[in-house]
């Protein structure tokens, strides 16, 4: 036993001498490994990998150092998933039985999480953990298919350049539940060429030069290049990139925006490519202005009740925009079968509806519109509408504006209020509780000559005195309820 622990001392301090050797040599470049692979005594193939140390220096060195030492040879691929990984490396896999495959030697070294912007398509290699971050050894798989769940959680540090027809007949032998060959596949890794090759520089798409009009959830896109692994996407407002809005690295030719600040603001943006070994120099640097900001929403207030059924919707200006379009929906979701009110036409900032349901929720939002393109729409918010009757006239129109006290009062849940309107005006009917805090909205909108009723119900509320105003032109009148329940 002691003679065992002697030699898994030395072999961990080989190793750490070869891991910081490779680290300080392998500067830049690609080194290529063929896998060969048997099954039974008899060949099952090979494929050849090439590896990231440009990107996963500590995870590459570790490799080529067990590489070195014949480390993987005879170890199994003891885990095939198909659509999946293939997985291998595991140290027990030479000797020990079936069941022990896949722990690991805990006296192996183990190696700091390399996480970057590559993707877990098919063909990447990543170094297999477990729920430690930093708990990479020996065990790595291979990707069959595009798995980039995987990304930002696993360390890839390599892929397949060749022989991955190989890779698919391993993931498709016959395995137990456990997903382990029945029978085994074993590798023996050897150390092949190397290459250098620099990518090419990035050539960026849209937004195209000076774009306008850009918001978060926009892409940033240039032409890939199928040699690069990782693109270096930098945003900066200083057009000599003093100082990064945005600093990211990811696996495909675009990147999605997801911080931008609003209001015509100038950025610069630029695209490297990283192939694992080598990195291009940035590309030529284009500009875009972000959009005007969203309106911001006013009135009525967020689930506020017993609204107009058609209420003035009232919204912040935003500075930049030309007109504003509002929506109006039965529902969160603002689809074409929802939407009741679609209008791109208003050029002030507040909108009178049509005639809604009566008692029904709605739900509007406002997009801030420009000459050139329609700007980010304001968050949606909900209201509830009541419902108000024109009182039949009897006899002259009204000539005075009046406010009569509400009936039946007390009241339980409902009342109805009545006023007058004697020529076409703003009405606003409010209520209040008795510390003179706003409780609801119940009209906000032009009426025209009439008398009017409305229904109010008090349901939501708790009993107590309240207070109803109403605001018509000049003209002004409170009143108080009683609610009793």
């Amino acid at each position: 036993m002691k003679g065992n622990n002697m030699k898994k001392i030395a072999l961990f301090i080989v190793i750490q001498i070869l891991l910081w050797a490779n680290i300080v040599i392998c500067q830049t470049g690609k080194p290529q490994y063929i896998i060969r692979t048997e099954q039974n005594g008899v060949d099952f193939g090979s494929f050849t990998i090439e590896l990231f140390p440009l990107i996963a220096p500590l995870h590459s060195a570790y490799f080529d150092s067990l590489v070195a030492i014949s480390f993987f040879d005879s170890t199994a691929f003891h885990r095939v998933v198909p659509d999946f990984v293939i997985q291998g490396g595991d140290p027990n896999s030479k000797y020990l039985p079936r069941e022990t495959w896949g722990e690991g030697d805990p006296s192996q070294a183990t190696i700091l999480a390399e996480f970057s912007g590559v993707s877990h398509l098919r063909g990447i290699i990543g170094a297999a953990r477990d729920t430690d971050i930093n708990s990479a050894s020996s065990q790595f798989y291979v990707n069959v298919a595009d798995n980039e769940s995987l990304d930002g959680a696993y360390t890839a540090f390599g892929r397949v350049i060749s022989g991955m027809e190989v890779v698919d007949l391993i993931v498709n032998v016959p395995r137990d539940a456990n997903d382990n060959p029945l029978d085994k596949i074993e590798m023996f890794v050897t150390k092949g060429g190397f290459t250098n090759s620099v990518p090419t520089i990035p050539e960026l798409i849209s937004p195209s030069d000076s774009g306008i009009g850009i918001i978060v959830g926009d892409s940033l896109k240039w032409i890939s290049d199928e040699d690069v692994v990782e693109y270096s996407v930098q945003l900066s407002k200083d057009e000599n990139f003093d100082s990064l809005y945005i600093d990211a690295k990811v696996g495909k030719s675009f990147y999605r925006i997801i911080n931008l600040e609003l209001g015509n603001i100038k950025y610069y943006w630029r695209v490297s490519a990283n192939n694992g070994g080598n990195k291009s120099d940035y590309s030529a640097v284009y500009s875009f202005n972000s959009s005007i900001k969203a309106p911001i929403l006013v009135s009525p207030a967020v689930n506020e009740d017993s609204v107009s059924i058609t209420p003035k919707l009232e919204w912040l200006p935003v500075n930049g925009a030309t007109k504003y379009k509002v929506q109006v929906s039965k529902a969160p979701l603002f689809t074409s079968q929802n939407i009741v009110v679609d209008v791109d036409t208003v050029t002030v900032n507040y909108f009178v509806t049509p005639t809604l349901q009566e008692k029904k929720s709605h739900y509007w939002k406002v997009f801030s519109l420009t000459d050139e393109y329609v700007g980010p729409s304001s968050e949606f918010s909900r209201f509830v509408t009541g419902s108000l009757t024109a009182i039949k006239s009897i006899g002259k129109l009204p000539i005075n504006f009046s406010l009569s006290q509400n009936y039946p009062n007390p009241f339980n849940p409902s009342t109805t209020i009545e006023f007058s309107v004697p020529q076409k005006s703003e009405v606003s009917l409010e209520i209040f509780n008795i510390k003179g805090e706003l409780i609801g909205r119940l009209i906000n909108s032009e009426l025209a000559v009439g008398k009017y009723q409305y229904n109010f119900n008090a349901n939501e509320l708790s009993s107590g005195l309240y207070l109803y105003k109403i605001v018509a032109g000049e003209f002004t009148s409170t009143k108080k309820m009683l609610l009793l329940k």
